[in-house]
């Protein structure tokens, strides 16, 4: 599977390289667009999101409406946490992977709180339309969004999107997918593919 992961990550980066600086910029702003109009990203007062890394969707200029949480690695933990940034232009340094993340000297958020109050945006490699994600092969995301109360939103271009992307036991799918041409509800999709009558439960495995 890690072989077929390897694979899968090039394939996927390749097609979003393609995409020209134009229509990047047009998708960005498709992207942010549809992300306004999902409730459970209206209804949030709180998001964990991304600085963009290369060529992954630009989400800064619409999380200025939130309460705004950023990941930072700490280094003893080997893994991410979360850090409240209130200004994009003073709050962040060039970190791991050469990603902007929070300043050192900004407190980290309270676990708890996050795990309760915060909707988590998720970038990604790719995404089926079941919510399961294919990230870089660190798992990081994973262990973070393992306890949280609310759905995640897996965030990408159309052309990232796949079919029967592999899940491991691990892993731990989205609730929608937005693209800047559609927004997958993967919370339905996995319902009908489970032959569910009714949510019991964003965190289901297939």
């Amino acid at each position: 599977m890690e072989m077929e992961k390897k694979d899968l990550r090039r394939f996927f980066a390749e097609k979003r390289k393609s995409i020209s600086a134009e229509q990047r910029q047009s998708f960005d702003r498709a992207i942010r667009q549809n992300l306004r109009e999902l409730p459970v990203f209206t209804e949030s007062a709180c998001v964990a999101a991304f600085c963009p890394l290369g060529a992954e969707p630009d989400l800064l200029p619409v999380l200025g409406e939130k309460r705004l949480f950023l990941p930072r690695f700490a280094e003893e933990q080997q893994a991410y946490e979360l850090v409240e940034v209130t200004d994009l232009q003073k709050d962040l340094v060039t970190g791991r992977y050469k990603i902007a993340e929070p300043r050192p000297e900004l407190e980290k958020a309270d676990w708890d709180f996050v795990r309760a109050e915060v909707l988590f945006l998720v970038p990604a490699v790719a995404y089926d339309r079941r919510g399961v994600r294919l990230g870089r092969g660190g798992g990081f995301y994973d262990r973070m969004l393992c306890a949280v109360a609310k759905p995640p939103v897996g965030v990408v271009y159309s052309c990232q999107i796949g079919e029967g992307l592999p899940l491991c036991s691990h892993d731990v799918p989205v609730g929608w997918v937005v693209t800047e041409s559609e927004v997958i509800n993967c919370l339905m999709e996995r319902q009908v593919l489970s032959g569910q009558g009714e949510e019991d439960g964003w965190r289901n495995r297939e």
